[in-house]
């Protein structure tokens, strides 16, 4: 069977409201006046010191600040990347032959955040798919939709990655007696977003066309601990006698993530993950031109860059720390930082693109590289 090549038609993302600042993160998402003294204390004490050293000036939230409820669900934030995404390529919802979001979580246990998306759209007709997955979600689309695509099954495929965090981080989620230090800070560290994209598959060497090259997907998570835990579903509702009350007053809804552990080993299995894409595609790293690579804060930038530059054999100019301006939009970064990039002319014709995250909840690692 020959392969179609498919190429990256259009780009888009979507940040809610306006940029929220670090003074103003309270402010939004509500104050945490129960927390246990030792969490009051962490906040006030190393709050502006972990802020400074996040090196995230700015971020967004899908949140009314007078109200405090959410302006946007899931399917609400992607909307409006996928119309742009679709804009960029000149498609028009109609023609979109598969549907694929990713999202950490969903709008409703059922019907599927896809086919809520589906609708805002108003797509009549389409093969969707919901992939439930924090930042390796856009990798495992891109792969799917990749692999549909060069097979002739589809023409045209619309990817996005949807990025709620905040109905995580807000006061009135919490049982804020059953808080501790992580769940606090991850309002420091966690922000909201959609990224989408437009493929399209053609034969090869089209004129002007962005190229995926290939796609690579791999969980090395057994045997380790996970890293990230947010409970509430099955696992936690097998006993008749501890249900969706008991969970609340344990406070075992809340989302969880393991610091300790992502310090270790979030940055080295990105770099492990790039060394072996570019090694499964035959590509010299040094000669890719943008790593395009989800790291949520300066401080873990800074703390493991020399090993990136030293084992990539790339500069900072190519692998930089995005999330100052825009946040970190956890598993939408990777697209939201490819659409800044690609609008502000950032990348050139025919430059080597590599679009990689890791993903601390069960250790899995996922992206693609393009030749644009």
């Amino acid at each position: 069977m020959d392969l179609r090549s498919v190429y990256i038609a259009g780009t888009g993302s979507f940040l809610p409201g306006k940029p929220i600042t670090n003074d103003r993160l309270e402010s939004i998402l509500g104050r945490l006046d129960n927390a246990p003294p030792r969490v009051k204390s962490f906040l006030e004490t190393l709050g502006p010191r972990f802020l400074e050293r996040s090196g995230v000036e700015s971020r967004y939230f899908a949140v009314d600040p007078e109200t405090g409820d959410l302006t946007h669900t899931f399917a609400g934030l992607a909307e409006p990347a996928c119309r742009a995404a679709l804009e960029a390529a000149g498609v028009q919802p109609e023609q979109v032959e598969m549907l694929i979001i990713a999202c950490p979580s969903y709008d409703q246990s059922t019907p599927p955040t896809s086919a809520l998306l589906q609708e805002r759209l108003g797509i009549q007709q389409c093969a969707e798919m919901e992939i439930h997955s924090n930042c390796s979600g856009v990798g495992k689309a891109v792969q799917t939709a990749f692999d549909a695509l060069r097979s002739g099954r589809y023409q045209t495929a619309l990817i996005c990655y949807s990025q709620l965090s905040s109905v995580y981080l807000r006061s009135c989620y919490f049982n804020q007696e059953k808080m501790d230090k992580v769940n606090a800070a991850l309002r420091w560290i966690l922000a909201d977003g959609a990224g989408a994209l437009v493929l399209k598959a053609g034969p090869k060497g089209v004129q002007g066309g962005h190229e995926i090259i290939d796609t690579f997907v791999e969980s090395v998570g057994a045997g380790r601990r996970a890293g990230m835990v947010a409970g509430g579903a099955v696992n936690d509702l097998t006993l008749a006698s501890r249900q969706i009350p008991e969970l609340y007053a344990e406070g075992k809804h809340h989302l969880w993530q393991d610091f300790t552990a992502v310090s270790e080993n979030a940055a080295p299995l990105l770099l492990e993950g790039l060394l072996k894409i570019t090694k499964k595609l035959s590509i010299d790293p040094s000669t890719v031109e943008h790593f395009i690579v989800s790291i949520p804060t300066r401080q873990l930038y800074d703390e493991h860059i020399p090993a990136f530059l030293d084992k990539l054999g790339t500069t900072r100019e190519r692998i930089q720390f995005r999330s100052a301006k825009l946040g970190y939009t956890g598993g939408a970064a990777t697209l939201v930082q490819l659409d800044s990039m690609v609008r502000g002319g950032e990348i050139k014709t025919g430059e080597l693109v590599c679009v990689h995250a890791v993903e601390s909840s069960k250790w899995m690692t996922g992206g693609f590289a393009v030749r644009w």
